[in-house]
């Protein structure tokens, strides 16, 4: 870890611009690992939109992939659609598109036509949306943020990091990440 201008950076910072919210030079960065097949992560996403809104341009967010496989088979799948619309500016709306209608899509043999269904509900066009999916390089920024997950010890989802230190779901992030936000600020 490096220091710059009162917080400390870590590699998470990484993170393409799309999956990115708030100033670069914030005092807080709030780091999330995620699922998008996790109801855990669809219920932080009320907690994150008031510490967004509470806190302003005082933090940077930052969007992680880290699909646990093993209990939602299609999380792998959904973050690389949110690469694919990414790339084409719409990371965030497909974002909460998924959180949203989660029940619906990940009930699905294969939730692959859903997902082309919302991507152009978004205004994407299928045929680069559908070609993005099958990328390898798009499945391989899915990767990345696995394995940094996996160095970083994240074993569930949501997992936080406000400035490094960690914070494993919403609960810990309402209230013990709050209190560090503000100790942070204070400083």
């Amino acid at each position: 870890m490096i220091f710059t201008k009162g917080r400390q950076k870590t590699s998470s910072e990484n993170a393409p611009a799309f999956r990115q919210q708030g100033p670069a030079d914030a005092k807080i960065v709030i780091v999330e690992f995620s699922d998008f097949q996790c109801p855990a992560c669809k219920a932080a996403g009320p907690p994150i939109e008031r510490i967004l809104a509470l806190y302003g341009k005082d933090i940077r967010f930052i969007f992680k992939h880290f699909p646990l496989e093993g209990v939602h088979p299609w999380a792998r799948t959904t973050a690389i659609a949110t690469e694919c619309a990414g790339e084409r500016g719409r990371f965030w709306p497909l974002h909460d598109k998924l959180y949203e209608k989660q029940e619906e899509w990940s009930q699905a043999a294969d939730p692959k036509a859903e997902l082309v269904k919302y991507a152009g509900q978004l205004g994407l066009d299928e045929q680069p949306f559908t070609a993005c999916l099958a990328d390898p390089e798009t499945r391989a920024a899915v990767d990345s943020d696995i394995k940094e997950g996996r160095d970083r010890w994240v074993g569930s989802t949501p997992t936080f990091f406000i400035n490094g230190r960690r914070f494993a779901g919403s609960l810990q992030l309402s209230s013990r990440g709050m209190i560090w936000i503000e100790k942070l600020l204070k400083e």
